[in-house]
Parts: structure tokens; sequence; C-alpha cells
């Protein structure tokens, strides 16, 4: 079996995946780096979950020269969301490099704070093509030095309309130039792309099914008015905890997650129609288990990628087989176990068996959910509610700060302490609800670092 030592990467890169508990690459891994590494372009075709941001970051990790303060390498991604995660999966490969400086510039983000980051520019910037068109636009980012392009989810990237936008980009890039394309989809308009933007690539492919082997399939038979009752008892049914429940529109969403809060659930909506600020703050208390259950529209379909996500409820069928598996990718991750749930009503079954992509494990029906709420009994899961303090890494502030504050001045002991975030101006924390009131009087009244901070709880 293939190990990570036998791919050529840098001492730095190897200890890193080591801590990471990292030791056999994915097979789109061992297919793309030693290309990647031997300078070839490379277009792949992946499963969702299959590894792809480390078969291209590896590689583009260990090309960049820490000793230049200049965009070297450039990740063009489709949503905020996504550059948010790139850029996040980067910093956490590169750790044990010195001196290299990873940012993401994406809509929604201040275009200010971003320009003026750029006074010293990152080796690696990962970008939504809209803001970084913006850029080029004003002058105020130099792409001139890049040596690696990248194109992730380029069938989304076509699919939202950023033909133009990609356009500009590679013009504002040397000719002269590595290029990687990653898409889970093949399609003409992406084949077109790869024959634009790569030279001579070699074209890897994982498996055209996008569902991993270590997810269980449920088909669940409804009528349409039978929906809202067989999703509570399936909530009911389970641990909630980490479930996704995909719905088709904005309105639906919102309805759904209404429903579920006033039965009792953690749920909150995310979908386009929110301001930036809003989907932020839904997706923190989603990763750090405030919220239970996130009702999402296609927009959370991609980049989506957290440990604690168990469970994917298609609520409503999409429109394709291709929107179905980016979906149900979402768990069962990096080898772990994952269920996906689908709603299907008479006609819904008819798209199913026409895809001809679905294996399903098992077929329950409305009444089958009913005597399964009355047998279960779900794991019992600690509620949380999620503390917000009014600094962040600008002011100096780490994870271990915070935790030391909660141990002396709330008394939290260590292991009830959640998950922590610490972003540019902000901090939020997962701690027991129970006590939260408590906790939020106690750092009011104590110190942090020995300063005060605002702090509050999330609502």
């Amino acid at each position: 079996m293939a190990s990570f030592d036998q791919l050529k990467l840098s001492p730095a890169l190897l200890e890193r995946l080591a801590e990471l508990e990292f030791h056999t690459p994915t097979p789109i891994q061992l297919a793309a780096i030693p290309a990647l590494l031997n300078g070839q372009d490379v277009a792949g075709q992946a499963e969702t979950g299959s590894g792809k941001t480390a078969a291209f970051g590896l590689p583009l990790l260990q090309q960049i020269d820490t000793g230049k303060q200049q965009v070297q390498a450039l990740v063009l991604v489709p949503t905020r969301e996504l550059a948010v995660q790139v850029r996040h999966e980067l910093k956490q490969l590169a750790q044990k490099i010195d001196n290299l400086k990873i940012s993401a510039f994406y809509g929604g983000h201040s275009f200010s704070q971003e320009r003026a980051s750029l006074a010293f520019p990152p080796q690696v910037l990962v970008g939504t093509p809209g803001r970084l068109t913006d850029h080029l636009y004003r002058q105020t980012l130099d792409l001139s030095k890049v040596r690696l392009l990248v194109l992730d989810e380029a069938d989304k990237l076509l699919e939202m309309g950023f033909a133009d936008e990609i356009d500009q980009i590679l013009e504002a890039i040397p000719k002269k130039r590595q290029a990687v394309l990653f898409s889970a989809t093949m399609p003409d308009e992406v084949k077109q792309l790869i024959a634009d933007s790569l030279k001579n690539p070699q074209f890897v492919q994982v498996s055209p099914n996008a569902i991993p082997d270590q997810v269980r399939l449920t088909g669940i038979k409804v009528a349409h008015s039978e929906k809202q009752q067989a999703l509570l008892h399936l909530l009911q049914s389970i641990n909630a905890a980490g479930t996704v429940v995909f719905c088709n529109t904005r309105g639906a969403s919102d309805d759904v997650a209404a429903m579920l809060a006033k039965h009792g659930f953690g749920a909150r909506s995310l979908h386009g129609g929110m301001e930036q600020q809003d989907r932020d703050k839904a997706m923190t208390l989603f990763r750090n288990g405030t919220t239970q259950v996130l009702v999402a529209t296609d927009l959370a379909a991609r980049g989506l990628d957290i440990a604690a996500l168990k469970n994917i409820i298609h609520y409503e069928l999409p429109d394709d087989d291709a929107a179905y598996l980016h979906r149900s990718g979402r768990t069962g991750r990096a080898g772990r176990s994952g269920q996906v749930y689908t709603f299907a009503t008479t006609r819904d079954e008819q798209k199913l068996r026409d895809w001809g992509l679905v294996r399903m494990d098992e077929w329950l029906n409305a009444a089958d959910l009913v005597a399964r709420v009355e047998k279960a009994a779900p794991e019992a899961t600690e509620a949380f509610a999620t503390l917000h303090i009014n600094a962040g890494r600008k002011d100096k502030l780490s994870p271990r700060d915070i935790v030391g504050a909660l141990i002396a001045a709330a008394g939290l002991k260590a292991d009830q302490i959640g998950r922590i975030e610490v972003q540019d101006k902000a901090s939020y924390v997962a701690i027991p609800a129970y006590q939260a009131n408590a906790i939020v009087e106690a750092l009011s009244n104590g110190k942090i670092k020995g300063r005060k901070f605002r702090v509050g709880l999330v609502k």
C-alpha cells in the first residue's frame, strides 16, 4: 500500500501529515501528486470527499518560494464558503512551513481589508472570480508572478456564470504556468475550459459515483402532505446532531427550520438570500454543535466539510443526479461513516430510477418511522450555547487564552468547553447551555489575557 513517504514530498509536509495522522494517500492524491510535482498540468474528476484539496495543495505548497512576497499560486473557487474552507485546509497542511502567507478573497468580505493586506501579498491566494476581477479592475492585485493556477469545482464555476471572469484572470497571469483543474462532473463546457487553460494535461479520475461506500442510504416513501411529520419522526429516531436537511428553495428552507425549532430542535436555515454575517453565524453554530440541524439549499452542497456532519436528509430531491451526489457526499468524508436519507414521493421514486446512480440500502415508509420513534433511544448529547467575544486574532487572542479564562473565571473544566473559533476580530466558543448565563456574567466581570472584552451569547 502506498504511503506519503513515497511521493517525494518535503520533510515539512511529511511531518505535518504525520501529525494529522494522514498516512495513506487517497486514490486522487496518489494519481495527481506525482504528476504535479513533475511539473505537468492535471485535470481531475474525483468524488466528493476524495481528498482533492490535498491532491493539489501538497504540490502547490511544496513549490512556493517563501523568500518572495508575491502571489505565486492562485486557487479559483466558486463560493465564499469554499474559499474559506480551502484556505483553512491549506493552512492546516502548511503549518510547518515558515514565512508562508495564505489568504482568501471573496465577496462579502471587506475589500479595504483585502487591499491593505496586499501591502505584503500572500504567496497563496484563494479567491472567487468576482472578487478577484474586482481587484484587477481597480489595479490593487498583481498576478504577474503566478506560477500555479488551480480551478477547483470547475463545473460549478461555469454553472454560476463565471466564464468571463475566468477569462480575465487567465489574461492577467503568465502564459507560462502550471495549471490544475478539478471538477465533480465533466460536461462539454468543462472540457472546453480544460482545452483553453491547460497544456497536455494528465487526466486523473477516481470514481463516477460521488457517494462513498461507507455511507448508508435509506429511502423514505412519503406523500407530499406527510413530509413535515415524517421529518420530525426521523429526527426523533436518530441522534439529530450534525444533520443537514436539503430543500430546493429559500422559502422551504426557512419554513422547515422554523417548524423544527418550534418542536424543540436546534435548527437554522442557510441559503443565498441571507446576509453574509447571518450565513457565517449559521455555519459557526453548526460547526460547534449549538445548532443541531442545518436546513440548507444547494448553497451548502459544496465546500461544506465539517467533521461533525453525520446525516444528510434530502427533504426535497434536486433537479439532477449530479446535485444529489454532491449533497450526499457531504457526509462519509475522509473515511468516516455517514447516513443519507431520501424522502421520495411516487414521482421522486421514478426520478431516482431514471438517474440510475442510486443504491438504497433500505426503504422505509411513514409508519416505519413512527415505529422507530417508539423504539428509539437516541444517545444523549449535551446542549451547547455559543459565547461571542468581541476580540480575535488581531487582538492577539488565542484558543488557549479563552480556555484559561473559562477555567479561571467561570470554573469550567477543559472537557466542558466545546469548539473554539478565533476569527480576525471576534471569537466564538461552545459552552454548556445550562451554565451559559453564569459564564457570561463571570467573564464580563473578569478578564481574558489580562484585558476586559465584551462578551455575550449568540442568539
